[in-house]
């Protein structure tokens, strides 16, 4: 049986800080949260941009509620034993309302949220800029006074390195962040390099988006996980890879399918179905249907 959301966070309380950095793959559904489990990774991790395009096919421009990010989060806390950290956009709420993000994350079970600076369109040619500094820091303590667990971390994320290309905010930012009382900063589009120079400044935990494909020409990371790791960085944030694989995949079949392929022409593409039933424990129907005959 899962375990219960209590000992869940505090495994991935010991996980940030664990000598060696926690690579979290970010899963989509529940599905892949289980083949995240499978796999041997000790937390997964809901992403809005995930979210939204596998439940409803649309993009990441804050049209995903509060409701439906806790409850697909709930689904993957219900799917596995994993610790499950999920996305809290910029709170939904302003400060003196955030808790009922809080409330609502909590209810699911998962083990933190992060909040952000980013006002909205981040992943577009509009974005809309950022919250101030001093606002965030409202929110952020809005957030810790309202959690009734204090293992239920709060991750505080800058966008400044990625929206307006200005690292020094964006340092400048986790400093004050993390001096706000959050359990960990969260740096999208900061390099290992640039870390490396400024850890020993900021005095809490450290997460990145070790996917996020920022390197020039836009088809590889930036920096590598080995990198980041030198660099002091506590976890390493997949974000993307898990829904790009499975949506890669889905397209190459159906485009051969397209192009007058035969499905065993295919097979290098599609899991088994056998193996696919062993991933969703059909055995433990059976072995229920037995003894209920």
């Amino acid at each position: 049986m899962p375990s219960n959301p209590a000992q869940r966070r505090t495994t991935f309380f010991d996980l940030v800080r664990s000598s060696d950095p926690l690579i979290l793959p970010g899963a989509y559904d529940a599905f892949s949260a289980k083949l995240v489990q499978r796999a041997g990774f000790r937390a997964t991790y809901l992403g809005s941009f995930a979210a939204a395009a596998s439940t409803f096919g649309l993009p990441d421009v804050g049209l995903i509620t509060l409701t439906e990010m806790a409850d697909a989060s709930r689904r993957m806390v219900e799917a596995t034993d994993l610790p499950v950290l999920v996305d809290g956009e910029n709170g939904f709420y302003d400060s003196a309302n955030i808790w009922r993000t809080v409330q609502a994350f909590e209810s699911a079970g998962v083990v933190g949220i992060h909040i952000e600076d980013n006002l909205g369109g981040k992943h577009t040619s509009r974005p809309a800029g950022l919250m101030t500094a001093e606002t965030m820091g409202r929110r952020i303590r809005a957030a810790l006074d309202a959690r009734t667990d204090p293992n239920f971390m709060i991750v505080a994320r800058t966008d400044a390195a990625w929206v307006e290309h200005d690292v020094d905010e964006a340092v400048n930012r986790l400093r004050s962040y993390a001096q706000a009382g959050a359990d960990m900063v969260f740096a999208p589009a900061l390099t290992a390099a640039t870390l490396k120079k400024v850890r020993s400044d900021i005095e809490a935990p450290i997460m990145v988006t070790a996917d996020l494909y920022d390197a020039p020409g836009g088809n590889r990371p930036g920096s590598t996980l080995a990198e980041y790791s030198d660099a002091g960085v506590d976890v390493l944030l997949l974000w993307y890879s898990l829904i790009g694989a499975a949506a890669r995949g889905v397209l190459a079949t159906l485009d051969g399918v397209a192009a007058g392929s035969e499905i065993a022409d295919l097979a290098q593409l599609i899991h088994g179905q056998r193996d696919f039933e062993s991933l969703m424990d059909y055995a433990a129907y059976e072995s229920r249907a037995a003894r209920y005959q």
